[in-house]
């Protein structure tokens, strides 16, 4: 199942919410999902370096003719193994409800042209192929126009609402961001 972790003891799929209400999962992924949210935003003490790519607001901060587009955001949980931190999480943005009013495609070569191009290194004798991979191309591009997101309350961890003092920035329930920088899930 995509975007969660499967128990070793129970063979059953387990999303975020479920895991850290295992004691035997919570602490693990509570922090790796406070690595997120600090790496997203300022930081998370001296542990993480932070990318102001997101910044919690009070919801009066929203401009009042978007409040109407704030999204709401998913968190994916993964176990890499190979990777320096094993317990993967991020955090995606809802981007089914975001009403971006530019263009939000990317140019691609259509299938012709990269038959001609295979096709060229093929028939050439002695020729060489690369391919290239840009890690997170569009992650942390500035963007002209701000987004908005809300998260539950419930599910931030404790370091992070103390450390950003977010139960002062509470309204209904939930903590306001504002988007600054390309995230996963963003349409444009």
């Amino acid at each position: 199942m995509a975007m969660a972790v499967v128990d070793p003891d129970t063979g059953k799929s387990m999303e975020y919410r479920e895991l850290i209400k295992s004691p035997k999962t919570k602490s693990t992924w509570t922090q790796s999902f406070a690595n997120e949210l600090g790496r997203l935003a300022q930081g998370v003490g001296d542990r993480v370096a932070g990318t102001n790519t997101l910044f919690f607001i009070k919801h009066d901060a929203i401009p009042p003719e978007r409040r109407k587009d704030v999204t709401y955001g998913r968190i994916v949980v993964d176990v890499r193994p190979q990777k320096s931190e094993p317990e993967r999480t991020r955090l995606t943005v809802g981007g089914n409800l975001i009403n971006y009013p530019g263009e939000v495609s990317t140019a691609t070569s259509d299938l012709t042209t990269a038959n001609m191009v295979i096709n060229s290194v093929i028939s050439t004798e002695g020729a060489r192929y690369a391919g290239l991979d840009i890690k997170n191309f569009y992650l942390g591009t500035p963007m002209e126009r701000y987004e908005y997101m809300r998260l539950p309350v419930g599910i931030l961890p404790a370091e992070i609402v103390s450390q950003y003092n977010l139960l002062s920035l509470a309204h209904n329930g939930h903590i306001y961001v504002e988007i600054r920088r390309g995230m996963y899930g963003l349409p444009q």
